[in-house]
């Protein structure tokens, strides 16, 4: 309840100045989405549903989100409820690159981000690093990094170097793992373009997987192989009218996994799926 009222209230307070003074604040765009992930193993229909409502708001050269949502894991016979979830963005924006800020909160933590967005020319880099504070017993905190050190880009084609990386902080308990480290390559192209549809594509694949236990892992601790997991996207965009625009996303990963402890393959959920389907209004 904390955290929809601070979103009721962060909505509140923008929709006041907005209405206050039209030339300071404005609201850019509304859009909500629909996420359905699976692995093999897991639920029929979703591990995680996910539905979520945005609003992006611009003043000069600052830039604004407020995202409302709330996830379930559904099958056919039952619907639980995972968590609900509160975003809130801000970008400045400079000529070739822009800095933010986000806070996401769900049930178990409270994520805190710094953001960098850079592009010039035929590079550019991304930047998405937070700390993450459980608000459960019995976990430690976290940092986190999504980050793109390098990438290049022609034509609408492009190409990153990611790393996903963790660290554990506090004292972690002996088998729990302490840091983790993966570096992927991702390619992104564009399939077609008409007037009203965009067909895209997405391809991760990683590269290698490093991790740091504390002593020897727990027996059921695995991780993905080097070469180990391949995900493709599929993406459309059509445009309704020139303020609105439906999209439909499908992505499909293969995963190798291995016990850290024996080396032997881990065979679970092997594969999943993402499932995504929005629509988005520009004012």
């Amino acid at each position: 309840m904390k955290k929809l009222a601070l979103l009721l209230a962060a909505l509140g307070v923008m929709s006041a100045t907005t209405f206050a003074a039209e030339s300071a604040l404005r609201i850019t765009n509304v859009g909500q989405e629909v996420e359905i992930e699976n692995t093999s193993g897991g639920q029929n229909i979703g591990e995680s549903v996910y539905f979520g409502t945005s609003v992006g708001l611009a003043y000069k050269d600052w830039t604004f989100g407020v995202t409302g949502a709330k996830r379930w894991a559904v099958d056919t016979k039952d619907t639980d409820s995972i968590t609900g979830r509160v975003v809130l963005d801000a970008w400045k924006h400079y000529d070739n690159y822009k800095v933010g800020f986000r806070f996401r909160s769900e049930k178990d933590y409270d994520r805190y981000y710094g953001r960098f967005d850079w592009k010039n020319d035929f590079l550019w880099s991304t930047w998405d690093v937070w700390y993450e504070s459980k608000t459960g017993t019995g976990s430690n905190d976290t940092w986190r990094g999504e980050i793109f050190p390098i990438g290049i880009q022609y034509n609408g084609i492009k190409l990153g170097w990611f790393v996903d990386a963790e660290i554990t902080t506090g004292s972690v308990k002996k088998g729990e793992r302490e840091e983790n480290f993966e570096h992927q390559l991702r390619f992104y192209a564009p399939l077609y373009k008409g007037e009203k549809l965009t067909l895209t594509t997405q391809i991760r694949h990683t590269l290698t997987v490093d991790d740091k236990y504390n002593g020897e892992a727990k027996e059921d601790a695995s991780r993905y192989e080097d070469f180990g997991r391949t995900r493709v996207y599929l993406e459309s965009d059509y445009k309704v009218n020139d303020a609105l625009n439906v999209y439909l996303k499908y992505g499909y990963e293969f995963r190798e996994k291995e016990y850290v402890k024996s080396g032997k393959s881990d065979e679970n959920a092997n594969y999943y799926g993402d499932l995504i389907f929005g629509w988005n209004y520009k004012f």
